[in-house]
């Protein structure tokens, strides 16, 4: 019985240990990966931009893919989602709305073992949509909409882990930035499955 439980917890720190046998480079000398992307983005939309009310912070859901080659990832990336602290302006209306945003990502492995730090980001576009709900008559909603695209880039460090082999789970700091007054602090959460060993 002891022997079973030593066999297991050798086995569980030849796992995890970053000079494991699992302690490798994600992806190898050339490899690919896609991933699931959970994003926090601070927008910064004033009130006058956004019918009377400031709104932000916006939480996103989106996927990236990348192709690696060495220390460097190339691929794309995209995610969207909604203002969650949208709410009523002064004149009692419910102003809500969100963005999506997507374009080239690009990173840098500084160190890669089963702890990874990666200097990145995103460049591309996006689109804002910001809605004023005046009233209803009937069943008709009346609606004030602003959309808008614009040119965006998300400078990002991201720190990687490597959990199991071909898996990756990371987490990028950095600061969302766009026309049309769009910036703020940003941050992600990805979980990244390797699709080319």
């Amino acid at each position: 019985m002891h022997n079973r439980v030593l066999i297991v917890l050798v086995l569980l720190l030849a796992f995890v240990l970053p000079n494991s046998a699992h302690a490798q480079r994600f992806g190898g000398e050339f490899g690919g990966g896609a991933a699931f992307w959970l994003a926090y983005v601070d927008p910064g939309i004033s009130s006058d931009q956004s019918f009377g009310r400031d709104v932000g912070q916006v939480i996103a859901l989106g996927a990236r893919a990348f192709f690696q080659t060495g220390k460097v990832r190339l691929g794309a990336g995209f995610f969207s989602g909604g203002f969650t602290d949208a709410g009523l302006n002064q004149d009692g209306n419910q102003v809500d709305g969100g963005l999506s945003s997507g374009g080239f990502t690009a990173e840098y492995l500084a160190l890669q073992q089963n702890f990874e730090i990666a200097v990145g980001g995103m460049a591309g576009g996006g689109v804002i949509t910001i809605e004023e709900r005046i009233g209803t008559t009937g069943d008709i909603e009346t609606l004030r909409r602003r959309r808008e695209s614009y040119f965006a880039a998300y400078p990002w460090v991201r720190f990687g882990y490597n959990p199991a082999p071909l898996v990756n789970v990371g987490l990028e700091l950095g600061y969302y930035a766009g026309t049309k007054d769009v910036g703020g602090f940003a941050a992600a959460l990805d979980i990244v499955v390797g699709l080319i060993p």
